[in-house]
């Protein structure tokens, strides 16, 4: 719940009462120590003159302590409130001066909305807790922004990547629909046709929903390298063969992880591997403990485009890659998979010619 009183309130409030009190206990520590003082003045000695000019001395004598005090306790009063009303107008500027540059974060930050996460903050030039303040905002500001600038990126890839493979449909579809004499051949080529977009689109689908979910490491078992690509070798031995592609594994591991997520990891470099790949070509995986090699005689990635390959939709050749069959996400997948057990993947130059992926579990 929002205070109806600024900062700025509350701190003079703060220092009205601490002057008030202050003020009060010297005034009342003067007054006292006031009285003491005249209380212990010894009496001055009677100057023989006329009986009633003795009286009246003794009378003026009598209420010179008296009025003192009252005049004393006066002037206190008096000194007391000006120095309250000087102190709370002090206080109030002083603070006023102070939280100005608070104020100006305040009114940045509420004018911030998803139009504008690009706005720069002002940041006052005084090197003081504020202006660390108004820096970690404009910090934070940035790396929203660029969040936000991925994600919608992301989407509009997979809305893209989505709508490519239905409109195709839907095309054969139509243009099925519209012939008056359908032979069964027709037919055949139909139903392979929405076959393949069938599975390209559930492709696409497990990759999005595995890389904008939270991959956390729900089972964490020992794992063994060499049976697990080895059914994934099993698994895309057909396609491998259309292509006359040899797949030779060697070596041993084991690491701790989820089977589940490595074996998409593996599943789409050996995918990878096998689509890029040049006829009669081979993929060689070398297995050492912890590190595994993925190899292919294939098309290889430029120098230009390695650093840019792990990135979401990122293609080399759109065209050819959606001709294959390929999405753009199948190596950001794997990438945040690893990532996820704790290591990491590098591409290399495989020569003469292909690609080799390195990953590596600490």
């Amino acid at each position: 719940m929002k205070s109806k009183f600024s900062l700025k309130i509350k701190l003079t409030a703060i220092s009205i009462c601490i002057l008030t009190i202050m003020c009060v206990v010297l005034a009342v520590f003067s007054i006292f120590s006031a009285g003491k003082l005249i209380e212990s003045t010894d009496t001055i000695p009677a100057i023989p003159v006329g009986e009633n000019q003795t009286e009246q001395i003794i009378e003026s004598a009598a209420v010179l302590p008296a009025e003192a005090i009252g005049n004393f306790q006066g002037t206190m009063i008096v000194v007391m409130l000006c120095l309250v009303a000087l102190g709370s107008v002090l206080t109030y500027v002083f603070a006023s001066k102070t939280l100005k540059p608070l104020e100006d974060l305040t009114v940045d930050v509420q004018n911030i909305n998803v139009n504008n996460l690009s706005q720069q903050i002002t940041v006052p030039s005084t090197k003081d807790e504020v202006a660390e303040l108004a820096l970690a905002f404009q910090r934070m500001m940035e790396k929203l922004n660029q969040s936000y600038q991925i994600q919608k990126r992301f989407s509009a890839n997979a809305a893209h990547e989505l709508r490519t493979p239905l409109a195709a449909l839907q095309t054969q579809l139509e243009v099925f629909q519209m012939k008056p004499n359908r032979e069964k051949e027709e037919y055949e080529t139909l139903f392979q046709s929405v076959g393949e977009s069938t599975e390209r689109l559930s492709n696409l689908v497990k990759d999005l929903l595995t890389f904008t979910n939270e991959q956390t490491i729900e089972r964490r078992e020992p794992v063994e390298l060499r049976d697990l690509i080895e059914e994934i070798r099993f698994e895309l031995e057909d396609s491998a063969a259309e292509r006359g592609i040899k797949i030779h594994i060697s070596g041993q591991g084991v690491i701790i992880g989820d089977d589940r997520l490595l074996q998409r990891v593996f599943y789409n470099l050996l995918s990878n591997a096998i689509r890029y790949n040049t006829d009669g070509g081979t993929i060689s995986v070398d297995i050492s403990d912890s590190k595994v090699m993925v190899e292919d005689t294939g098309i290889g990635i430029p120098d230009e485009a390695k650093a840019h390959i792990f990135e979401a939709f990122f293609c080399v050749d759109k065209s050819r890659s959606r001709e294959l069959g390929g999405s753009g996400l199948g190596l950001a997948v794997v990438k945040s998979i690893i990532e996820k057990h704790g290591g990491e993947i590098r591409i290399e130059n495989n020569d003469p010619q292909g690609s080799r992926f390195v990953v590596t579990f600490h």
